[in-house]
């Protein structure tokens, strides 16, 4: 039996170590609708690091324009310690 190749060995253990971080950044979010746009977001980070296509996650007219960019910008310096750019 072949062991798996070292890039997929990394790439599995850096998106396990961003899911892990994501969720718990995603849960501690009590509004209901930034926790949403944070959870697509997550997503589509997660499809981004695995080289498949992704949409932009939609948000809802109650999320305002801070937050929104607050989660963005939390979930992307996650992306980055875990995915070098």
């Amino acid at each position: 039996m072949r062991s798996p190749e070292p890039f997929s060995a990394e790439l599995s253990a850096a998106l396990l170590g961003f899911n892990e971080e994501a969720v718990l950044y995603c849960r501690g979010i009590s509004d209901a609708d930034a926790h949403e746009y944070a959870m697509d977001y997550a997503r589509m980070l997660r499809s981004r690091a695995k080289g498949l296509e992704f949409e932009r996650p939609h948000f809802s007219t109650h999320l305002f324009e801070p937050n929104r960019n607050l989660i963005k910008a939390a979930l992307d310096k996650m992306y980055c310690k875990y995915f070098a750019a």
